[in-house]
């Protein structure tokens, strides 16, 4: 699981903001709602959401299909922290799988680290749709969900997702099919 990070991902740690930046030629940016609309105000737009999350994740992966779920934890140390109550309910089975020293890589005075755990799941449409409604809500961030041989991720964030996939091209055609859920901003953002 993951063997392929290194491969796919040279020299980055799975930052999701920093990723973006450093593979700009694979990434694109999906919008959750229409005219860019940051958070829902209701349950159809949550099922907007939800269902433009299934509709990319549905086009990288055949219904059950593997696919690896990586979350994070933060403690000012390298130990493991606790993890969040609504990641241990959600993703029971996740092992840690990487630490990162966040202060080495942002700077700054306070030692602090992100803690990123990794499980592997079946995934059909709706697998994921408590998680990603826990990060449209902003109630927790910092997930990704990875292709185990590390082809692909999918960043969820409260506004949309950010998908970095294993070429230009296939960048391109997933872009193409969903023009109208894109950034107007000539930065994609």
């Amino acid at each position: 699981m993951l063997a392929n990070w290194d491969k796919y991902f040279p020299e980055c740690e799975p930052l999701a903001h920093l990723m973006r930046d450093r593979f700009r030629s694979r990434w694109v940016r999906f919008h959750s709602l229409p005219e860019s609309k940051r958070y829902p105000e209701n349950e159809e737009e949550m099922q907007t959401i939800l269902a433009r999350h299934n509709t990319i994740l549905g086009e990288m992966l055949e219904q059950k299909t593997s696919v690896v779920l990586l979350t994070t934890g933060y403690a000012e140390s390298a130990d493991p922290p606790s993890r969040y109550p609504e990641l241990l309910t959600l993703d029971p089975t996740a092992v840690s799988w990487r630490e990162v020293a966040m202060h080495k890589i942002e700077g700054g005075n306070e030692q602090y680290y992100w803690h990123i755990s990794a499980s592997l799941w079946e995934w059909q449409p709706g697998t994921f749709d408590p998680l990603v409604r826990l990060v449209a809500e902003d109630q927790i961030a910092n997930v990704m969900m990875v292709h185990p041989d590390c082809k692909w991720i999918l960043h969820p964030y409260d506004g949309g997702m950010d998908v970095i996939l294993e070429s230009n091209a296939a960048r391109q055609r997933l872009k193409s099919a969903h023009l109208d859920w894109l950034s107007d901003r000539p930065d994609g953002l």
